[in-house]
């Protein structure tokens, strides 16, 4: 004879499943944040590498601000690209860098542009390639935090190459989570110096101490503190869904660079004068303001400009992930720097030739932070920084000690069988077993028969579509 469940038996069921539930939760929460934590992580490393590249091929590191010059707005990009155009080609983005790097026929108006473009704030919708940053420059945490777009109908093409849209058809693409190091200097930092002004290049020398400044050549032999004990990059957290002041930058503080403690009370007090322009908000811009930071203020700390505008900054390090942030050593390591980092003293006037600064060569007033941040000032750190990550992930990427169960698509670079074509983008479906679905940073689905795939992309695309399925198929 069956026996019936009765009422109470019905509520023990469902208050046990409650509870497994809520103790499940916050362990598979912990595993998704792991994952994006080493997908960025995992990005400043590409980047790094991308760099190390460059310079093999350059015998320089790529400027921190450069371009052509002589025009308007149209006719040259005002000197005004950052480090991550050069490092496209790099970056398995070779037909972005054509486009770039080549005279650009606008399919919104047939207005003509010349190499290397216009300046980086002109209309990405006219000039698309300023519309096209891809997934390594982006954060999975600063993205989980981006407005939902409403979307039409997805945009649907048949081959990896990357097409050219129609004009009411792009999505804007700027935005950037990673900035470059210009060191611990505080006084103009964002300046773009004519050569023929001796003192301002008196001054640039003495303050630009980073391995990234708007007006010098950099190489790997000017670290002479060592590229171990270097900071060339790290992350910023880019415009997000609200208003909050996180990616906002204040304005108008005066004393700025003799005091830039000044710049920690701007977010927490009433001060509503901010830039019209956000960090990280494009990604071809090599300001030191949108794309740049100093090793002065603790990460996680404001970005503000003084009276005189974005030529006198003080940029900070930031991150959506606890307690710290990524950031990039010139060796090609990547480790976790700690908002408590020492930061010496932030009220103290950075390295420049002015009388009110402390002198030029001097150590950085900025504790271990500001001397990370220097190349050649002969600072003794005691230790390289390590390899870490957060401490609550460990070396298997997750706090438990297991192996991560798939959080979701993850981002590849596919190739076709004859190798024309490459394409950064995440898996969605297998269809009929024929069809691979793939989706890029602007939305767009690629649907290509699986067979076109290169063998080892043939095979990567079976074994996370299988993943995704087994994942589907279990309950959280």
């Amino acid at each position: 004879m069956k026996s019936k469940l009765s009422f109470i038996d019905l509520v023990i069921v469902g208050v046990m499943a409650s509870v497994g539930f809520s103790l499940l939760l916050p362990a598979i929460q912990r595993q998704r944040a792991a994952a994006r934590n080493m997908q960025c992580s995992n990005n400043v490393k590409m980047l790094g590498l991308a760099m190390h590249n460059y310079h093999a091929a350059f015998n320089q590191l790529p400027p921190g601000l450069g371009g052509t010059v002589g025009g308007e707005d149209v006719t040259c990009n005002q000197g005004r690209l950052g480090p991550i155009v050069g490092l496209t080609p790099f970056l398995e983005q070779q037909a972005l860098w054509e486009k770039i790097a080549n005279p650009y026929v606008s399919p919104k108006t047939g207005k003509r542009f010349p190499p290397m473009g216009p300046a980086p704030w002109f209309d990405p919708a006219e000039y698309t390639p300023w519309a096209s940053a891809f997934a390594t420059l982006r954060c999975p945490d600063d993205m989980e935090t981006q407005p939902e777009t409403p979307k039409s109908e997805p945009i649907v093409v048949t081959t990896l190459a990357m097409p050219d849209l129609p004009p009411e058809a792009v999505v804007s693409a700027s935005l950037c989570n990673y900035v470059m190091c210009y060191g611990d200097g505080t006084y103009l930092m964002g300046e773009m110096i004519d050569i023929h002004d001796v003192e301002a290049v008196n001054r640039v020398r003495a303050g630009m101490r980073g391995v990234f400044c708007g007006n010098q050549r950099m190489r790997f032999r000017d670290c002479l503190d060592g590229l171990s004990n270097t900071v060339g990059m790290s992350e910023t957290i880019s415009p997000g869904m609200n208003d909050a002041k996180e990616s906002h930058i204040a304005q108008g503080i005066k004393g700025l660079s003799l005091n830039p403690s000044l710049c920690l009370k701007t977010h927490d007090g009433d001060h509503a004068d901010w830039w019209d322009v956000r960090r990280g908000s494009r990604w071809a811009d090599g300001t030191l303001a949108i794309s740049g930071f100093q090793t002065v203020l603790p990460p996680n700390s404001p970005t503000c400009l003084s009276d005189l505008g974005m030529d006198d900054p003080i940029a900070s390090a930031s991150s959506r992930h606890a307690g710290g942030v990524h950031a990039l050593m010139m060796d090609g390591r990547v480790v976790f720097v700690s908002d408590t980092i020492d930061c010496g003293d932030s009220t103290q006037p950075g390295v420049s030739t002015g009388k009110d600064y402390a002198l030029p060569g001097s150590k950085s007033p900025y504790g271990v932070w500001g001397a990370l941040g220097t190349r050649a000032s002969k600072e003794v750190l005691g230790k390289p920084i390590p390899n870490v990550v957060p401490a609550a992930v460990n070396r298997a990427g997750n706090p438990d000690g297991n192996p991560l169960t798939s959080p979701g698509p993850t981002w590849s670079t596919w190739t076709d069988r004859d190798g024309k074509h490459h394409l950064e983008a995440k898996i969605n479906r297998i269809i009929d077993r024929e069809t691979v679905e793939l989706e890029d940073n602007r939305g767009i689905l690629h649907r290509v028969p699986l067979n076109t795939l290169s063998d080892g992309n043939i095979f990567t695309a079976v074994m996370m579509h299988e993943m995704q399925q087994q994942a589907a198929s279990k309950p959280e």
